[in-house]
């Protein structure tokens, strides 16, 4: 296959059309993400794929540059088959994507889809009418010295780019899989340590289930007893109260009484009492002058009586 341009200007093309790819990258993802993406595969300022899929663009289709149609649609065409072999080398030698369209409609394997093939599409077919006019203006004023010079320079640093970027890459890939293997190791004992732990609390569990269930049990049991205590002891209290209210029937303490016809009265009615009865007047008595004075009131009631 005849080339259309010399080999130099070739080369010259391939430089400047990746030079641009790489600036339209930068600027769309800075747009898109808000901040500088270094977005190809090389270090450098170059997006290789812009430069060789624009230039198969420049080899198909010039002598139809002026069919807009097919223009459109072969450029469309031809950088997509492009990006699609580059993307699918690059990721089956170095297990890398430096591209994915997994999220976007229409997409194959995440390599291309519709919506970038447009995008290719318009932007080679600007470029064949506005920018390769003024790329091959400029090539021709250039001293053909001056290209080899600029030329070289450049296929250098492609070439020491190209060496750099690939060993990097490796030595990245030998990195990440170390890194996944002590990974995978750690994982396995934290996997381990955490099955110990599981099993250690689920024997725990159900060992100590019927102890904790008894335990609730007890408390239940215990909570209804004291309870059931209490009410028992509130009753005894006001069974007390109402034998000492029918036994000393107490009223006015305004009826002066002298301590010997207290103990008379007290013997007499000491004498009707049940066993039970007189170990409470016993526990009234206990209280010396608060007894007398309860037995006082009750007396003078009963003398109150009688009048």
């Amino acid at each position: 296959m005849t080339l259309p341009y010399s080999f130099l200007d070739s080369l010259a093309m391939f430089f400047i059309y990746a030079f641009i790819g790489w600036v339209i990258e930068v600027i769309y993802y800075g747009l898109t993400e808000g901040k500088f993406i270094n977005r190809g595969f090389l270090n450098g300022p170059l997006c290789p794929v812009y430069g060789v899929g624009f230039y198969f663009v420049i080899l198909a289709l010039m002598p139809l540059q002026d069919n807009f149609p097919l223009l459109f649609f072969g450029s469309m065409a031809i950088t997509t088959v492009v990006e699609f072999i580059a993307g699918f080398i690059l990721y089956k030698i170095f297990k890398l994507r430096w591209w994915d369209y997994s999220n976007y409609k229409f997409n194959i394997m995440g390599f291309i889809c519709v919506q970038f093939s447009i995008y290719w599409g318009i932007a080679c077919t600007l470029g064949m009418k506005v920018l390769h006019p003024a790329v091959l203006f400029i090539l021709e004023k250039t001293p053909f010295v001056l290209k080899v010079i600029i030329v070289s320079a450049f296929a250098a640093l492609l070439i020491a780019d190209l060496i750099t970027t690939v060993i990097t890459i490796i030595g990245f890939k030998k990195k990440l899989l170390l890194l996944s293997d002590v990974s995978k190791e750690i994982r396995n004992v934290s996997d381990k340590i955490g099955g110990h732990i599981y099993d250690g609390v689920e024997t725990v569990v159900n060992k100590t289930a019927p102890a904790v269930e008894g335990y609730n049990t007890y408390k239940e049991l215990y909570a209804a007893n004291r309870k059931e205590e209490k009410a028992l002891i509130m009753k005894h209290r006001q069974e007390e109260k109402a034998l000492i209210e029918s036994l000393f029937k107490l009223e006015k303490p305004d009826i002066k009484i002298s301590r010997k016809e207290i103990n008379e009265k007290f013997q007499q009615m000491s004498h009707g009492l049940k066993k039970t009865e007189r170990r409470l007047v016993a526990r009234l008595a206990a209280g010396k002058n608060d007894a007398y004075r309860m037995v006082i009131n009750v007396l003078k009631k009963d003398e109150e009586d009688e009048l």
